[in-house]
């Protein structure tokens, strides 16, 4: 019964960000149809897009591969994925730094802040969406056993800390993808 829930949910997750892949491709810039060139923010919200995409999808992929205990315990599944976020937080910050320029400075006006702060709402959301999903399924699944394995705390704390991350950059990205109307 357990194994049946993992797959549920790992077809679901793959079919979420598949459709969210699409969503995305459909909202790049296209500069030979007269769009924006896009702005540091902007960018920085596709690279961090990207690499939260690649944890969520080697977080699924070692979870798939090794199982729940398999990625929770001292082994080389919890190394490799320990390697993939210091490898994806280190292509974040590296782009943050280029995209800061030579000066250190960036230009960020008014619209980027309101951005920012309206990103979190899309956090927010996916971020709550996570952990009812996790409380549901974790239920029904181990309602008779009455305990629950010690990894799938790490597995809930990491699934929630990704889509917190993709969730915002989804706002961002969202944020400049709004019609012009919309910002009156």
């Amino acid at each position: 019964m357990e194994s049946m829930w993992i797959r549920a949910a790992i077809v679901a997750f793959v079919a979420v960000l598949v459709g969210l892949g699409r969503l995305l491709w459909a909202m790049r810039p296209n500069l030979d149809a007269g769009d924006l060139p896009t702005t540091p923010l902007e960018r920085l919200g596709w690279i961090g897009l990207a690499v939260t995409s690649c944890l969520g999808v080697g977080l699924i992929a070692l979870v798939a591969v090794g199982g729940v205990n398999g990625f929770s315990g001292e082994g080389s599944m919890s190394t490799l994925f320990n390697l993939m976020l210091l490898v994806g937080i280190g292509v974040w910050v590296f782009a943050w730094r280029r995209l800061r320029g030579p000066s250190g400075a960036t230009v960020v006006d008014e619209r980027d802040r309101a951005i920012q702060a309206r990103s979190f709402a899309v956090e927010s959301v996916l971020v709550i969406l996570s952990l009812v999903t996790w409380t549901i399924a974790l239920t029904e699944i181990y309602r008779d056993e009455g305990v629950l394995p010690l990894g799938y705390l790490q597995l809930i704390f990491w699934s929630t800390f990704i889509l917190g991350a993709m969730g915002r950059t989804i706002g961002i990205l969202l944020g400049y993808r709004r019609e012009p109307s919309a910002h009156a």
